[in-house]
Formats: structure tokens, sequence, C-alpha cells
């Protein structure tokens, strides 16, 4: 090849790797986080960037550790078979021998109610025995512990959101909903249905979420930041400003017929 001719190859070839875009830094270093799609915990609309009281969390809290991080938003199941799989990293998942066994904790996000809704006028209960070979609706993948989840009477409706159960409920098609609290004042305020139709029938339990990681991030070396930014704020509350915050927690106090009121700090009669 004449060197007049091999000079303009080489500077074509020098022009073009130049000309290619600059390709952004690698995340395969960072957390990759996976949440849940059960709202108000993770929001995923189409078009828009992830939402929900968990997502702003997170942020918060990687932010505080000084960390990149990647958010997959996943349904409940997918979310406990990743981090089984390792294919995420971190996630905030509900304590159970299931989340005990493909993760490891690093500490306490919240500790949240679950309650049983029913229709104002449906005859009062006090047990869960009570709703033996009855309708009973749930967000499709959540875990409510055993007691409810393996109650051999009960017939489980699963429902895509806490919203559509609480219409099922009223429209007659379930007997019962279960939910968290923060799922179902959420599905109220977003649906505006009136709470007047509604009775809080039975407290089921409280269930903890944790922060999780996944056991094959047990070594990395992004865990002790991590740890130390969730214990800080564990210590000054942002935790709890956090999740309990407009629009996610709507209401300080919300009341039901019988004038049982869920708020913020606890359930009261």
């Amino acid at each position: 090849m004449p060197v007049r001719l091999l000079c303009f190859f080489l500077l074509l070839c020098t022009g073009s790797l130049q000309a290619q875009p600059a390709v952004a830094p690698e995340m395969s270093g960072a957390p990759k986080v996976v949440t849940s799609t059960v709202t108000p915990w993770g929001i995923d609309r189409p078009g828009q960037p992830p939402q929900g009281m968990l997502v702003d969390m997170q942020r918060a809290l990687f932010q505080r550790a000084g960390l990149p991080f990647h958010n997959d938003m996943k349904p409940y199941p997918r979310v406990i078979a990743d981090i089984e799989s390792g294919q995420a990293d971190v996630a905030v998942m509900f304590v159970s021998p299931e989340s005990e066994r493909t993760g490891i904790s690093l500490g306490q996000v919240v500790q949240e109610r679950i309650v049983v809704a029913m229709r104002a006028e449906a005859a009062a209960i006090t047990q869960l025995n009570d709703l033996s070979n009855r309708y009973v609706g749930h967000v499709r993948g959540s875990r409510y512990g055993a007691a409810f989840d393996e109650h051999p009477g009960i017939i489980r409706v699963p429902v895509t959101d806490a919203e559509q159960g609480l219409r099922m409920l009223l429209a007659g098609r379930l007997d019962a909903m279960a939910s968290t609290e923060h799922s179902l004042l959420y599905a109220l305020y977003n649906a505006g249905l009136n709470a007047a139709d509604i009775r809080i029938a039975l407290p089921l339990l409280e269930a903890r979420a944790d922060l999780y990681i996944s056991r094959r991030a047990a070594d990395a070396p992004w865990r002790e930041a991590l740890q130390q930014a969730l214990n800080a704020m564990q210590a000054d509350n942002s935790l709890a400003a956090a999740l309990y915050s407009y629009p996610y927690w709507p209401y300080t106090s919300f009341c039901f017929a019988d004038n049982r009121c869920l708020q913020a700090t606890s359930v009261e009669e």
C-alpha cells in the first residue's frame, strides 16, 4: 500500500474511533436495586421515572452513602427471585423465612401494619377464622404472615393493587380485602373512595420490612457504606420522614365506619 494511502487510512481509522460517542461509565460496580411495583411502595408508569415511597427512600439512602445505583421496578415475587439469584443486589422486603433465606438484612426500614377491610354493613369479625370460606383479596405476591398466608379456610384472591381490591370489595365481588395501611390509604386517596363505606374489620398483624442485600453481594465493597447510611437514617428519623410523607401517606389520620381510624403511629379502635 502506498505510504500516502496508508497514512490516509490510518487517519480515517483514528477519526472513526474519535467520532464514536463516549461510553457512559459502566455502573457494573454500583449496587443494583430492585423495587416492588406495589403502590405506593413503587409506582412504575410508562414514560415516567420510577416513583414511590421506597424510590424516594432509596434515593436518599444512596445519596447519604455516596453511592451510585441502578433501580429496576418489578412485581414483588420477582424482587425476591432477583435477590435470590443475585441478579439484583439490594431490595426492601418484608421479613419472612423466604427473605431470610434469600438475602442478608442490613436492618429495619419500616414496621407496617396489615389490616383487613370489609364493607361497612358486613357483620363484625374478631379473628381470621371468621373469614373461612370467604373471598379475601390481597395484592398479588404480597406476604402478610403465616397466619393469613397459610390459613386453610380463607379463599385468597390475588389482585393487582389495593385500589382494584377495594373496588371489587365495594362491588360485592370480595368479602374482605387484606392490605398494608400504606396501600389502603393511598388507594382510597387516589380513587376518591368513601371511607364511610368501609370498615377496618381486623388489625391483622404488624409486618416488618428490612433492607436486604443478596447473599451473593455479602462481600461487596459498598456494603459498609450502605449499612452506615441506613444506621444514620434510622438514628435521625429521616427514614420515617421519607416513608410517612405526602402523597404516599396522604393523611395524618383517616377514619372509617364505626369511627375506627388509621394513624401514622397507631391503629386505634
